[in-house]
């Protein structure tokens, strides 16, 4: 089960400090930087930003200290419609973790709490209880504009009604985890061969499903694979509709109405019979790479360097994705058919020295 507590976090002094020192903040930071905030409470992060289309969004979440035990989320309203057998877990992951991400290499439980710089845990309720915009804010404690344009602020909230309303929110509702995937999985390891009562603590971001407004951007893939050109045509002749697009409409790949393949000089649309039952380019993405035997496999988000790899390299595959959109997120926790590793990047993400936690080393 999980419970969701305060904090009086340490933040940096943004009058002394750059965006780029909040971006990345250092493992061991100068206590003459900080301002440590004097009363326990909830934080509410607003971020600011234009997306893609050119359109304002702005996403609202409260930060706090998301505290994970072992045990059912009794007081949770279960009212969504699941293909999984059992969706009495608390924590719904929407992606695969990759098993080195997960491994546990210290006995100390307080190991698995991220260093100042890792970013929060971000969770999306499932029931929408929290409904951010009605919270009665305190005071503004921090806002700044990042090199990329997003305006960042952040509140404290310490009037104690609202934060039990906060509180009682997040405890009685499933979460669903968006960043954070192999940090949680490592707690819940942790707590599986750990004491009965035993918790772990990670400083954690919630945003209501129903009023996300992150951009969703696909995560591309970059390949090594042993088969010569006239080898992975056939293979990709045998399973699928392939044809040849131009390079100005590779820039456009979200429009497209299917995956795209990038090999040297060639871009290739892939399109999968209906009877494969691809829900996503995450899934058929996955089919390709082991059908091309993908080895050496790199994750990019800029298509520009992407091509660069593909380009240079004659062995290299390029796959690009087009974005999963939040109900296929939804679905694929829901139902616990998460999506493959490394399939989704949720923009923009706070900036992590902003809120560092209520426990640093100096």
């Amino acid at each position: 089960m999980h419970r969701f507590r305060p904090l009086a976090s340490y933040r940096y002094d943004t009058a002394l400090v750059s965006p780029d020192k909040l971006m990345s903040p250092p493992a061991t930071p100068r206590l003459a930087d900080l301002l440590k905030d004097k009363q326990p409470g909830y934080y509410i992060y607003q971020m600011t930003f234009e997306d893609l289309t050119g359109a304002i969004r702005r996403v609202d979440g409260t930060y706090g200290i998301l505290e994970l035990s072992l045990g059912d989320l009794k007081d949770c309203t279960l009212d969504v419609e699941t293909e999984a057998p059992d969706v009495r877990d608390h924590i719904l992951s929407h992606e695969q973790t990759i098993p080195a991400g997960t491994q546990i290499t210290s006995d100390d439980v307080s190991s698995l709490v991220g260093r100042p710089g890792t970013g929060p845990v971000w969770g999306i309720s499932v029931q929408n209880k929290l409904n951010v915009p009605t919270i009665q804010k305190g005071p503004l404690r921090s806002e700044v504009t990042d090199k990329s344009g997003v305006v960042h602020k952040v509140w404290q909230v310490i009037e104690s009604e609202q934060m039990k309303r906060i509180a009682s929110s997040v405890e009685t509702s499933q979460l669903i985890i968006a960043d954070g995937h192999h940090r949680i999985a490592r707690a819940m390891k942790k707590l599986s061969v750990s004491q009965q009562g035993s918790t772990v603590n990670l400083l954690s971001f919630i945003t209501d499903l129903a009023e996300l407004q992150a951009e969703i951007r696909p995560i591309h893939r970059c390949f090594k694979t042993r088969l010569d050109r006239d080898e992975i045509m056939n293979r990709l002749h045998q399973h699928f509709e392939v044809e040849h697009i131009s390079g100005a409409e590779i820039m456009h790949y979200q429009n497209l109405d299917s995956l795209v393949i990038l090999l040297s000089d060639l871009a290739l649309s892939i399109k999968p019979s209906a009877a494969y039952g691809f829900k996503n380019d995450a899934f058929l993405s996955q089919s390709i790479s082991r059908l091309l035997e993908a080895r050496s496999t790199q994750y990019l988000t800029d298509i520009s360097k992407l091509r660069d790899k593909v380009i240079s390299d004659p062995t290299k595959v390029g796959l690009i994705n087009r974005p999963v959109n939040i109900d296929q997120i939804r679905e694929a926790a829901i139902n616990n058919k998460p999506l493959p590793p490394k399939s989704t990047m949720f923009y923009p993400k706070p900036l992590p020295g902003l809120i560092l936690g209520d426990r640093l080393a100096f």
